[in-house]
């Protein structure tokens, strides 16, 4: 397989960059009332996906992160109009992944384990509580030089249904993503579509540890995205569905933020170009454990 195709293996998308997170339960607020808020974290997983396309399956895979958002506007008991306005929030962050195996490495000098850095920064507005849009520029950088920047817009729009579902809601989401400068996978920019969703669980009652089961669900779709090149393009990009167990860290008291760790494993399978392109192993089973903190 030619190695250049993984370039659209870039780091998970920031949205599933920060999946983890999304699936840890949250313990009791802590004291941080003002308009600036931090998440960061450190996964650690056995193979490194990035859309469905492998990227790394062997030695130690780490993938730091952090984000900080800051609110501009919130007003939760916003009614009237026909759109009226909840919240509103400036968002920047950093995504990264550190390979023992060096993947792809051509620096002499420079960080050779650093394999990916991904720098994002954008919006989120939120309506009557319940729809959430967010729009993200990415840079994909490559400190060790596996790859030239790549970059992309990100379209996200995702739907709190707990109202009327219950503890049966699934959290839908739809995301487009656009490439705007290089590509990979071919050489016509390409779009990327996602559906996903997250129901999860309480499965271990508890006011300190209470143990969730989340079960995210992606559906991942292109146009001229999974190209092999010479125009075998494929809409088809995967499927991956998982189980997470989390729990809040309770003993860490709030003052220092909201802990939490997860763990569990995910299955993918792929389309015809993405099973040719992660060396025709289909499915696959990636596990992955990390801890959060928001504050």
């Amino acid at each position: 397989m030619d190695l250049r195709i993984s370039r659209w293996c870039h780091g998970r998308t920031i949205l599933a960059a920060l999946a983890t997170l999304a699936l840890a339960v949250p313990a009791q607020a802590g004291p941080n009332s003002g308009k600036l808020s931090v998440t960061a974290g450190t996964d650690v997983t056995t193979a490194y996906f990035f859309r469905g396309i492998l990227q790394e399956r062997h030695g130690g895979i780490i993938q730091p992160y952090g984000e900080l958002n800051l609110n501009l506007y919130s007003d939760p008991e916003a009614e009237g109009g026909v759109l009226p306005f909840t919240s509103f929030t400036l968002i920047g962050g950093l995504w990264t992944s550190i390979h023992t195996e060096k993947t792809l490495a051509t620096t002499a000098n420079g960080p050779s384990n650093w394999y990916e850095a991904d720098a994002y920064g954008g919006f989120k507005f939120s309506l009557m509580n319940t729809i959430e849009t967010k729009l993200l520029y990415i840079a994909y950088t490559y400190p060790n030089g596996a790859f030239n920047t790549v970059q992309e817009l990100d379209l996200t729009f995702s739907l709190n249904d707990s109202a009327w579902m219950g503890k049966f809601a699934l959290y839908p989401s739809v995301t487009i993503a656009g490439e705007i400068d290089n590509t990979a996978m071919g050489t016509d920019k390409g779009l990327y579509y996602e559906v996903g969703a997250r129901p999860s669980f309480t499965i271990v009652e508890s006011d300190t540890y209470p143990v969730s089961l989340a079960v995210p669900l992606t559906l991942g779709l292109g146009t001229d995205y999974f190209d092999l090149g010479e125009g075998d393009d494929d809409a088809w990009g995967y499927f991956r569905s998982g189980l997470i167990l989390s729990v809040p860290l309770g003993f860490i008291p709030s003052d220092y933020g909201t802990w939490s760790v997860s763990g569990g494993a995910y299955l993918y399978t792929f389309g015809a170009n993405l099973e040719e392109a992660n060396g025709d192993d289909d499915p696959w089973v990636v596990g992955t454990w990390g801890v959060s903190m928001t504050y």
